[in-house]
């Protein structure tokens, strides 16, 4: 019987149940187009029965018409919007229809409709992993999966999201971020993790719906042009939900994952500090390498002063570390005992020696496509890499053997700083310009692409903290050179080649070997070839989880139970500089209270209108008695009126002292107060307004330093008074 008589038939007799159990039955036996007739004839009977439209969708999908399907799933969606199923269906329709971007938005409707679809989950990540098309529209507004119990896992994407504002292929920590999440989103109990951004305006994080950074992550693996109008649509989609999203509930007794950096995000760690005293929040930081504390000559002066400054806060702050290296562990431990040595954190080492399957390589570049040999050198081309020395490396080799013997040397990674003199070598020599080739903005296509065509890899540097192109090159079956030191043992395992750390004689000869006899790198590759595969991303992720977890039955001291400051010492409220890390940075920070406060400055800090509080927790054994406070404080452009008082925390404080300053006046206050031993100082600073600055911020009365002694301690007194030296004083 052809279709048009079976639908005749049963349109013209037969009771819908009979109908339906006739389409069942030609659906169970494969029967495509006789089930899709026989359900239309069904939903002339019953056309609200969405479920059955739904059936109806999959047997014209299954008999060759996607177009036809995607019409019948969208009248479902019509009847019933809220229903996962049907997201998932209109998905693999629109996919089979070439719309994969249209497709990543149905599956993420319906993964956030029900976020155990694990379905729905796969086809998110097959579209993540799938070359990204070039005509990709925005997405529309989604909402993000978030997490309940105290279970839950929140992966702090901040600074992936900063750094895709303003470059598209990834680098290397950027490269674990995303290899990380993408895993745990697809782990099957990815219900209780979710992705958050942290809205440095309002000084909160934002959920992130997980199609927003999946696709974004998908763009990133298939280009470098930031201007694509595919990628400013995906960049843009995140930062507007950024924006306009209401802040993240946290869960009482999550844990905030930072697998990136911070330390440039300003007042991040006292969002931090609320959020745990708040929520019961447990942060738990990736440690990358402690490189700007052990050689910050290779880093530029403003990072090696920001990571001093947020190396003591994670210190004061985090719950748990996670660390790439049981080198970088060892890094991590030293520096924090120095700061804080009765204080154990937590610390687990999670190796990144991890690679899935390379995607599908692009074509070489067109300098590479002659066929000629070449070493592969992958990283950011900066002073730390020392590319000066592989470059005189390469000289030495074009002397001793001339240009046709030596393959070409391809640098892939963009410009760093304080790399000036290999680039000035490089510029300067023909030899140079001819054989070794630098390359920018490398997609991981054509990244795959370079590492299955060269004949070996270099990496080179003074100190790592872990060295991902050394897993990448073992991945690919290509043998490494490295230096011997820090955690490059860890990732080259034993298929690396070592060379004597800034030797360039040892690296000469280690090159030559693996360059002229062909036997020792052919021997070397099989060795590889017969050893044991490097790990998945999704161990990796598996692991972060498990050590989580595990940090959930460990408590450490709250942020201000971990200090204990002395009376008499004077605490500058500003941003101190480095190179070495000093507790003294960290409690310019943490005196700081509440929401009532502007970001620290290089003079200090403002506080606004409303409440701002200042919290001095004393060491045990302080002495009972009365007490002095002083504070350093500065009025903004115009004049202010503020109130202030201190006291103890938890007991009754004195009243309000009205005080007036006038524009830019800088003054002094001190305030009297009676001690409890042991106890934290709390002092309170109230403004009915504010005023404004030229940048916008509504700001009350700054506050440059505070001390604390006793009453009878002259010589702390007369000493702050003497470093201040301030034209007026505020007796409180």
């Amino acid at each position: 019987m052809d279709v048009m008589t079976w639908g005749g038939a049963a349109a013209a007799g037969g009771g819908p149940d009979e109908v339906l159990a006739r389409a069942d039955a030609l659906r169970d036996g494969h029967s495509w187009a006789e089930a899709a007739a026989a359900y239309a004839a069904f939903l002339r009977l019953r056309p609200q029965d969405w479920s059955i439209r739904v059936q109806y969708g999959h047997c014209l999908k299954e008999s060759g018409d996607p177009h036809a399907a995607l019409l019948a799933y969208r009248e479902a969606e019509r009847q019933c919007p809220e229903d996962a199923d049907i997201h998932l269906q209109i998905g693999h329709a629109l996919k089979l229809l070439g719309r994969p971007e249209e497709a990543l938005e149905e599956y993420a409707r319906a993964l956030t409709l029900d976020p155990a679809n694990n379905a729905a989950r796969s086809e998110l990540l097959a579209l993540h992993t799938a070359p990204a098309g070039a005509a990709m529209a925005a997405p529309a507004e989604l909402p993000a999966v978030l997490p309940t119990g105290a279970g839950a896992l929140i992966f702090d994407a901040s600074d992936l999201i900063d750094y895709f504002r303003h470059n598209r292929a990834p680098t290397g920590i950027q490269r674990v971020q995303l290899n990380i999440i993408r895993e745990a989103l697809a782990a099957a109990d990815a219900g209780g993790v979710a992705i958050t951004g942290f809205d440095a305006g309002t000084g909160r994080w934002k959920p992130v719906a997980p199609a927003l950074f999946l696709r974004l992550a998908a763009l990133s693996r298939d280009g470098s042009a930031v201007q694509d109008p595919a990628w400013r649509a995906a960049v843009q989609a995140v930062e507007q939900a950024l924006r306009e999203a209401a802040p993240l509930e946290l869960p009482p007794g999550a844990s905030l994952v930072n697998l990136g950096t911070s330390w440039w995000i300003p007042d991040y760690l006292r969002a931090v500090r609320q959020a745990q005293a708040r929520f019961g929040l447990r942060y738990i930081p990736f440690i990358h390498d402690c490189i700007p504390l052990l050689v910050p000559e290779h880093c530029s002066s403003g990072l090696v002063d920001e990571f001093a400054r947020w190396f003591v806060s994670v210190c004061l702050h985090a719950d748990a570390v996670l660390t790439n290296s049981d080198c970088t562990r060892r890094d991590f431990r030293r520096a924090q005992r120095r700061l804080l040595p009765g204080l154990e954190i937590p610390a687990f080492t999670v190796p990144l020696d991890a690679a899935d399957p390379m995607p599908a390589a692009a074509a070489l570049p067109p300098l590479l496509r002659s066929g000629r040999p070449y070493v592969l050198f992958v990283g950011t081309i900066e002073s730390r890499k020392n590319h000066l020395l592989a470059f005189n490396a390469w000289l030495s080799l074009l002397r001793r053997h001339g240009a046709e013997a030596v393959p070409d040397l391809v640098c892939v990674g963009k410009l760093g700083w304080l790399a000036e003199a290999a680039l000035q070598l490089h510029r300067n020599s023909p030899a140079l310009r001819a054989k070794v080739h630098l390359l920018h903005g490398v997609p991981d296509t054509e990244l795959a692409a370079l590492y299955r065509g060269c004949l070996f890899t270099l990496y080179n540097s003074f100190y790592e903290g872990w060295g991902l192109p050394v897993t990448e090159s073992l991945a690919a079956g290509k043998v490494p050179l490295v230096p011997d030191h820090s955690s490059l043992r860890e990732a080259g395992r034993d298929g690396a080649v070592y060379f004597t750390p800034q030797s360039e004689p040892d690296l000469v000869a280690k090159l030559e070997r693996l360059i002229f006899e062909a036997g020792f790198r052919v021997g070397r590759e099989a060795a590889l070839a017969a050893g044991p595969p490097p790990r998945r991303w999704a161990e990796v992720a598996a692991q972060i989880q498990d050590a989580v977890r595990e940090a959930g039955r460990i408590r450490l001291p709250a942020p201000r139970a971990r200090l204990a400051c002395r009376l008499g010492e004077v605490h500058p409220l500003r941003l101190l500089p480095g190179p070495e890390p000093s507790l003294a940075m960290g409690v310019a920070d943490l005196l700081r209270d509440g929401e009532g406060w502007h970001r620290l400055e290089d003079w200090g800090a403002w506080t606004g209108p409303g409440q701002s509080l200042l919290r001095l927790p004393l060491e045990p054994g302080a002495e009972a008695g009365r007490l002095r406070v002083y504070l350093e404080l500065l009025a903004p452009p115009e004049a202010v009126a503020f109130r202030i008082r201190a006291g103890m925390r938890g007991a009754a404080a004195g009243p309000f002292r009205e005080v007036t300053a006038a524009a830019g006046e800088a003054l002094f206050c001190m305030l009297e107060l009676e001690a409890a031993a042991g106890s934290e100082i709390e002092v309170e600073i109230e403004a009915d307004r504010g005023a404004a600055l030229p940048d916008g911020r509504q700001v009350a009365i700054g506050v440059r330093s505070l001390m604390a002694c006793r009453r009878d301690d002259l010589a702390a007194r007369l000493d702050y008074l003497e470093r201040a030296a301030l034209p007026r004083m505020v007796f409180a």
